[in-house]
């Protein structure tokens, strides 16, 4: 069945891609432009389905052709922060797969491309470099390595080590990188099935259910997470809404989620807040009768409107621990709209992303050192804000609680802290009680203290800032962007701060130090970096302490022997 698969793969191509496709570069034999046709549009229909993007938006993300260092297409979803690195390979005969030369040729492209190297592309990559870089200094992006072939053969043993080796590497502090291979099975799945752009339809079994009439139809209950973790698998991305963000990866929330479902799932539905789904239509089958125990819904036009993290996280813990996850339930609510005004399912989506929630940093302001500091602050005229929601009416003379965590995170003895400041600066505060909350605010922090060292690290970040623009390219401009945290900490341990309490001392002659500093500290680190890891995603760098040990004993070296 594999050449049939094979004709009818291409015939799909051919009507989605036919007029899209620019083939303009290839003067080769007519049967070798079909083939270059082909193997595009193969990589612009693998982005069509994994980012759920238009057929035109997928044409234009093709970079395939000489020079193109192993990677096909690129697309950059800007509202869900991912980045897709695509590599095609169109097979006539349907056998085989990725080779481990195209493999390893790939692999060197996005290693090139992570790093802002540039070089190595042709003009359609080189054009497109403002747009990747962007992609490249959020620090939230995630990576999509996504093969594509039509091959019915999987990946040979080789190619997969050598990929999951690379994208072990990658995720060596959190995950930020993935791999999607899209073959001929899964490819031809999706034609067949008639589900591309399709609305999504599926049953569902819900427990304890019950119902709301008025004023507009919806069911509610509970639902295995196995159940849920197979609407990721077969319906994402296009499940969740266009208007809200999908799953997030591992953020500290989604972490927890992913920690109870593994340890916890009996206990999960009491931890969890639930999902939100639109349909066009909710029926209920025959099946089960009247009993609310367990009843089976058809449930048409599917749209999760609230819960991507939730989703996320269960698909994520299934593929680790189905079994554990089977054991877990999350509650769902099937909204209808059959007989809703036009605007209702923008509202309710609205609504249920924008509702409060408590988080971390609002338990802060329970903690009356927060409360000490404020009132001491005020009376030297600085206004200091620790509550979520609150203002700062003048930044020249205030700063509020995410300045001043990042400011003691980065001058305090301890790397760590600094690490999560920059990774997962909720984590600083996820206990007021204890350590690392305790130890960077307490009784012995003084107002003044806390104020100059928000001063200090201003100047910093507009050094840093300074010199990424005027002076770096590539990869080593993005340094003082994922290592922004790293850098103002190697800054903040070469400055006199042991008289930051003393009313007296000149902060301004403090200040006229940093410029120096940072700029040693600057050509330390990127010399390190350069050096012992010259392969490494900054992003991730940063956030792996043992690494950032490393670099920093040699910062340590260069700046006793400038004698700064």
């Amino acid at each position: 069945m594999s050449i049939i698969h094979v004709r009818q793969i291409e015939a799909k191509l051919k009507s989605i891609f036919a007029d899209l496709i620019d083939i303009s570069d290839s003067r080769k034999s007519p049967e070798e432009q079909q083939n270059n046709f082909l193997t595009r549009a193969l990589a612009a229909f693998a982005v069509l389905v994994t980012a759920d993007i238009a057929p035109e938006q997928a044409g234009l993300c093709i970079t395939d052709g000489y020079g193109d260092n192993g990677i096909d297409a690129v697309y950059f979803d800007q509202v869900e922060k991912r980045l897709f690195l695509v590599q095609s390979k169109w097979r006539h005969d349907g056998t085989g797969s990725i080779d481990l030369g195209e493999t390893l040729k790939f692999i060197q492209g996005v290693k090139d491309l992570i790093n802002a190297n540039f070089e190595p592309f042709n003009d359609k990559i080189k054009k497109r470099s403002l747009e990747i870089e962007e992609a490249l200094l959020s620090a939230n992006t995630k990576i999509v390595l996504l093969l594509t072939y039509s091959g019915q053969a999987n990946l040979s043993e080789e190619s997969s080590r050598v990929l999951n080796t690379f994208i072990t590497e990658i995720n060596d502090a959190s995950d930020v990188a993935e791999l999607i291979v899209l073959q001929q099975s899964k490819l031809h799945n999706v034609i067949a099935s008639n589900t591309l752009g399709q609305p999504i339809k599926f049953d569902v079994v819900i427990k304890n259910w019950g119902q709301i009439q008025d004023p507009f139809f919806a069911y509610y209950g509970y639902v295995s997470a196995t159940e849920v973790a197979e609407w990721w698998n077969k319906y994402h991305p296009r499940i969740f809404a266009p208007n809200i963000r999908s799953f997030l990866g591992k953020t500290e929330i989604n972490q927890d989620i992913i920690e109870t479902l593994l340890s916890e799932p009996e206990k999960f539905w009491y931890f969890n807040n639930g999902i939100t789904a639109l349909c066009g239509l909710v029926r209920k089958k025959p099946l089960g009768g009247n009993s609310h125990d367990t009843g089976i819904f058809e449930c048409t036009d599917v749209s999760i409107v609230n819960g991507a993290q939730t989703v996320g996280a269960i698909a994520t813990a299934n593929a680790k621990s189905p079994t554990e996850v089977a054991k877990a339930t999350v509650m769902v609510r099937f909204i209808s709209l059959e007989n809703c005004p036009e605007d209702f399912a923008i509202r309710v989506t609205r609504a249920t992303n924008t509702q409060n929630r408590i988080e971390n940093r609002d338990f802060v302001s329970l903690d009356p050192e927060q409360t000490r500091l404020r009132t001491e602050l005020q009376l030297e005229g600085i206004d200091y804000v620790y509550k979520a929601g609150d203002n700062i009416p003048d930044k020249k003379n205030g700063f509020d609680l995410t300045e001043a965590t990042i400011a003691l995170a980065c001058a305090y003895s301890e790397l760590s802290y600094t690490i999560q400041a920059k990774s997962a600066i909720g984590s600083l505060w996820e206990d007021v009680t204890k350590a690392p909350y305790k130890a960077l605010f307490n009784a012995s922090v003084s107002s003044i203290r806390l104020w100059r060292l928000v001063q200090i690290h201003r100047v910093i970040d507009e050094q840093l800032n300074i010199d990424k623009k005027n002076k770096r390219q590539g990869r080593e401009a993005m340094l003082s962007v994922h290592g922004n945290r790293f850098l103002a900490r190697q800054v903040f341990k070469h400055l006199p701060l042991e008289s930051l309490d003393n009313p007296k001392t000149d902060i301004q002659a403090i200040i006229n130090q940093v410029e120096a500093i940072t700029t040693k500290v600057i050509e330390l680190t990127t010399s390190a970096v350069n050096e012992h890891y010259p392969d490494s995603y900054l992003a991730n760098l940063f956030r792996n302490i043992t690494k950032c040990q490393e670099i920093e004993k040699f910062v340590e070296i260069g700046i006793k022997e400038a004698n700064i």
